[in-house]
């Protein structure tokens, strides 16, 4: 086969004409905040035995009680708040979608300062090490010292600095502690944890608290009976405060205690009523009542204590937001008991033992949030799925731009759009949608060669937000004088080819790239295959056609009969071979749906 002269008119030019579109404002964000009501949902932790959380659940298994009363389900999504671990697939992601974003996790290092003695110290450093090794580049961690510390160190991604703050953490505690003096520092404890939970109320995504304590007081006089309550009396609603703020401030806690806390006390002793009839002296007591209060897990600091952590790490990976049908008359803004069960075999759920449900007139996080908000800082999707791809194509003075390709899973009326390529965390490029109704979504950045993080962000008319992440490679691949920009897939109906991102009924899929360099009349084959795998035998192979685009630009294209092929993911290659035998080739995944 030879390069020919003759200009073609072909797919690949729709997302050449997209590179010509100047960046743009964002489109408008859809009906007043005033008009929407707030959609109760429940957030919970579901996981197998090992901690990993469950990879899908459907409403019809799942419990939800609201003040005892079974509500309906209406929809369940899961949250992925730290990235989808590395899988040995034998195929590419063939598009980012919504479900895979990691929004991130936000974690509060507590630390109850006057349980601990000097000396205790390396337990905590210890414990902490192990959640920092788990740490990624969206998670962010605080680390705070109540009751008087306060916090030490606001969110950061920063684990050096996290690890910093711990190890400056001095005990403040007696080894020879009464069990009154546990009472008061338990009440004092209590009441600055309301405070302090008090100021993440409303929050939009789930807060991980890991508490570090050595031991807590549980509810008692602090008296003789015959007299009247103790100065350090300590009251269950102290206990149910707690209760009400970590609801409303939506914390999953974790309590990690000493293995030895038994013994922290010297010499408590139990009769029927507590200790000489002023109240239990056991430190177990007091966390039994927490953890209770909070719905918190408790895990054991051992002499390492890495362990621990690394069970918080895993099970705060993702989490589940169940949809539930909404009343005529919904009590909002206030705490409420709650209940959370799924009925499968083995899974554990992790639901915090109350609820407040946004009052009335509040936005949610979708409609507070503009898209320019989401794409630096991804929040839990609220029901707006979509796919996306990027690709790198080649401008007449030798520029890469990254393409952009954006698919709602549904049809929505969309209205704004944008992207961002970060590199490493930090944003190298940026488009946003002059008309989110267009179809297909096409944009594009310009952008080095390297590898970045593609992220999408998109708001729909009904208030409904989504963000959507892919790897990119940006450059092209060398054959010998020649270079292969990435290989585009897509549709043709009565019109100009159309990238798709995901294929069902359709009988063929167009296969595309553009060939750069090179002279007129040079040698080569050019095919493209259908693959099981990356190296697999081919299934179809097909010869591409090959028409001039420009003077250094020939668009190479390719029906892949895909009609017969059962649903599931195969490999798409386009492979270019010269005369000498030099030969190279780009891939892409195709996925192909159930009907």
């Amino acid at each position: 086969m030879r390069l020919g002269r003759r200009w073609g008119l072909v797919w690949c030019g729709l997302a050449v004409a997209a590179l010509a579109h100047p960046r743009h404002p964002e489109a408008r964000q859809g009906p007043p905040a005033s008009e929407r009501l707030p959609v109760p949902v429940v957030d919970f932790i579901a996981v197998e035995e090992d901690g990993t959380p469950v990879a899908a659940l459907q409403p019809s298994e799942i419990e939800v009680r609201v003040d005892g009363r079974i509500r309906t389900v209406r929809s369940v999504r899961r949250v992925a708040a730290a990235p989808v671990p590395a899988r040995s697939a034998r195929l590419p992601r063939p598009f980012g979608t919504s479900a895979e974003v990691a929004v991130g996790r936000s974690f509060v290092l507590l630390v109850d300062e006057e349980s601990f003695a000097a000396g205790q110290e390396p337990l905590l450093r210890n414990a902490v090490d192990g959640l920092l090794a788990e740490f990624t580049a969206a998670d962010r961690g605080m680390v705070a010292v109540l009751p008087f510390g306060g916090a030490r160190l606001m969110f950061t991604a920063d684990a050096a600095r996290i690890r910093a703050a711990m190890e400056a953490f001095t005990g403040q505690g007696t080894r020879r502690e009464t069990g009154s003096d546990m009472a008061c520092r338990t009440r004092r404890f209590l009441e600055s944890l309301d405070g302090f939970l008090n100021a993440y109320a409303g929050r939009s995504a789930p807060l991980t608290v890991v508490l570090f304590t050595a031991g807590l007081a549980g509810p008692r006089r602090d008296a003789p009976m015959a007299l009247a309550p103790g100065m350090c009396e300590l009251l269950v609603n102290h206990f149910e405060r707690i209760t009400v703020t970590a609801g409303a401030a939506r914390a999953n806690v974790y309590v990690l205690q000493p293995a030895d806390v038994a013994m922290s006390a010297a010499g408590w002793r139990e009769t029927i009523a507590g200790r000489d009839f002023l109240g239990s002296d056991n430190p177990l007591e007091g966390i039994e009542h927490f953890a209770g209060a909070t719905g918190a897990t408790r895990l054991a600091l051992d002499g390492t204590g890495s362990a621990s952590l690394l069970r918080v790490a895993r099970e705060s990976a993702a989490y589940f937001e169940a949809e539930i049908e909404p009343e005529r008359r919904e009590i909002v803004g206030r705490s409420r008991p709650l209940g959370v069960r799924v009925r499968r075999a083995g899974v554990t759920v992790r639901a915090r033992p109350a609820i407040t449900f946004a009052a009335r007139g509040a936005t949610s996080a979708g409609t507070r949030l503009a898209t320019s908000e989401l794409l630096l800082a991804p929040s839990p999707s609220t029901g707006l799925e979509l796919r996306t791809a990027g690709f790198t194509v080649r401008e007449r003075g030798g520029q890469l731009r990254v393409g952009v390709v954006v698919e709602p899973v549904e049809p929505a009326a969309l209205t704004s759009l944008g992207a961002v390529l970060l590199d490493r965390g930090d944003i190298v490029g940026r488009w946003f949608a002059a008309d989110p109704s267009e179809r297909p979504l096409l944009g594009a950045m310009a952008a080095r060669p390297g590898r970045y993080r593609l992220r999408v962000a998109a708001i729909d008319e009904a208030g409904r937000f989504g963000v959507a992440e892919d790897d990119v490679d940006v450059g092209l691949t060398a054959v010998g004088p020649l270079s292969l920009g990435s290989l585009l897939l897509g549709v043709s109906r009565d019109g100009p080819v159309q990238p798709r991102l995901q294929f069902s009924a359709e009988p063929t899929a167009i296969a595309s790239f553009d060939i750069y360099g090179g002279n007129a009349g040079m040698g080569l084959s050019a095919v493209v295959e259908l693959a099981r795998d990356l190296e697999g035998p081919a299934l179809a192979a097909v010869p591409l056609a090959l028409a001039r685009a420009g003077e250094d630009r020939v668009v190479a294209t390719a029906a892949v009969p895909i009609g017969a092929l059962a649903p599931g993911d195969y490999v798409v290659r386009g492979v270019i071979q010269l005369e000498d035998g030099t030969a190279g080739r780009v891939v892409r995944t195709l996925r192909k749906a159930p009907r």
